[in-house]
């Protein structure tokens, strides 16, 4: 059996959408269960591919401009591949502070660019994944003591790293580098787990799919308590959930009512009116139409769950809570049971999402045939004058587009004077118009020129701008 560690990481970024922008930086650390540091910390900036605009804002938060990380970086094949050689590792946990929804879907988009399995990291050879982010909002609504809980304007909790970091005396050198996070993301779970080692201990040894469908029961069907940030910081992030139905779409989903609210529009209105009532944009509903308190729990995202009988009375009244009114709700809901799972099932097996229209973003469009993933190995061992003669083509025309585009940014060379022609073409058509989401060129100059305006006094952030200004002008080459 292979010896347990974890990988603690972090990713900085040149935008907040996973799917589409490029990472700047990596740092990772790794320690073994009780957290001593095992071996040399990685840290290693990755180049930005000559097509990539990027967006300002993430520059005047991480400090890194694309020239920087081409400078100090290295391609983002070889970058990749170094994270993967280390979450690979027999045994290895990779965690971070709100990395599941983040930063493990960086690395699956990287992974998915270049040819790499996005997901046999998180399960294979004993591997597997964790947030601690959830552990910290679980022991705020259950466990507080002994922790500082930083507070923002409104009264409410903050869980950003930085500010539990500062307000609990943690190591964090500079916020938003990704290996001072690092630090600040073990010194926090040292923290919970020598202040509340129950607490701990229960989160990290229920983090697996069989405890979280173990404690939503569909027999049973007893509420149990789980964290989520889409409870509010108000409460906690913290409610109590009744299991209604398997989804029946996503095998790895439970669909769950949160018991904080009155069910009467589940009970009564029909499956259309409660699709429109949870998927319709809330400026867009009327006034008197709340929404109707159903929620997906997915198992395989290490969701944190707790038995309801460990809320204290204490704590519910703190978090806004009313027990009562909870069991009131479920046997609301439990005396109707058949008729609103039949409902839940409706409602989520009408929900279409669109399919993604660019390559780099469609990776949950469809999962890759067997022999795709044999060729995808092959891309890493064949020469790109070999790719360029079409040694390698997939039956997943994503994966070929992939391939062009690698071949591009990483061997330009190999491409056909007509693929040079598309290549260009295909890029100014990105920052022209922007088809896959993000700034278009114009946008960008106008968001630049914008922030020089805020930042007016502040030399340092002026710089960046500055230079985010030149790498603006340079692309400009491709129109």
């Amino acid at each position: 059996m292979s010896e347990f560690s974890y990988f603690w990481h972090d990713y900085e970024t040149f935008g907040a959408d996973p799917k589409r922008d490029k990472p700047a930086q990596f740092a990772g650390i790794r320690t073994d269960a009780d957290f001593n540091i095992i071996g040399e910390p990685v840290t290693l900036y990755c180049q930005p591919p000559a097509d990539m605009l990027g967006h300002p804002e993430a520059t005047l938060i991480t400090g890194i401009t694309p020239q920087y990380a081409l400078k100090h970086g290295v391609p983002e094949p070889q970058f990749i591949a170094t994270i993967l050689a280390e979450m690979a590792v027999p045994g290895t946990c990779s965690v971070g502070y709100n990395s599941l929804a983040f930063d493990d879907e960086i690395t699956r988009h990287a992974l998915w660019r270049n040819f790499h399995d996005p997901y046999e990291r998180e399960y294979k050879n004993g591997c597997s994944r964790w947030d601690i982010i959830n552990m910290v909002r679980l022991a705020y609504a259950l466990r507080p003591d002994g922790i500082e809980w930083p507070t923002r304007d409104d009264g409410t909790p903050s869980f950003k790293l930085e500010h539990l970091a500062q307000a609990n005396g943690l190591m964090q050198e500079t916020a938003h580098d990704a290996l001072s996070d690092v630090h600040a993301t073990i010194d926090l779970a040292r923290l919970i787990r020598d202040k509340q080692p129950k607490l701990f201990e229960w989160v990290t040894g229920h983090r697996d799919k069989q405890s979280a469908r173990a404690l939503l029961d569909m027999n049973s069907r007893k509420p149990a308590l789980h964290v989520s940030a889409k409870f509010g910081a108000a409460n906690g992030c913290l409610s109590p959930v009744m299991p209604i139905a398997a989804h029946p779409v996503n095998k790895n989903c439970i669909i769950t009512y949160d018991l904080r609210h009155d069910p009467a529009p589940l009970l009564e209105l029909e499956a259309d009116e409660i699709f429109d009532r949870i998927f319709t944009p809330s400026e867009d509903l009327p006034e008197d139409a709340p929404r109707v308190a159903l929620k997906g729990v997915h198992v395989n995202k290490c969701p944190v769950l707790a038995p309801f009988e460990m809320m204290r009375d204490n704590e519910a009244t703190r978090l806004n809570l009313d027990i009562n009114q909870c069991r009131r709700h479920w046997k609301a809901i439990h005396d109707r049971m058949g008729e609103v799972e039949a409902k839940a099932i409706a409602v989520f097996e009408a929900r279409v999402f669109d399919a993604e229209t660019d390559a780099e973003a469609a990776l949950y469009d469809g999962f890759v045939s067997n022999d795709d993933r044999a060729r995808a190995r092959d891309v890493h061992t064949t020469h790109a004058d070999r790719l360029a003669e079409g040694d390698i083509v997939f039956s997943d025309n994503r994966l070929n587009e992939l391939l062009f585009r690698w071949r591009a940014r990483h061997h330009p060379d190999s491409l056909a004077e007509a693929e040079k022609d598309d290549w260009n073409n295909w890029v100014a058509k990105r920052l022209e118009f922007a088809p896959d989401g993000g700034l278009t060129l114009d946008e960008y100059d106008e968001v630049v020129a914008t922030l020089m305006e805020r930042v007016k006094g502040q030399p340092k952030q002026l710089q960046l701008l500055l230079e985010l200004k030149a790498w603006g002008d340079r692309q400009r080459a491709f129109l």
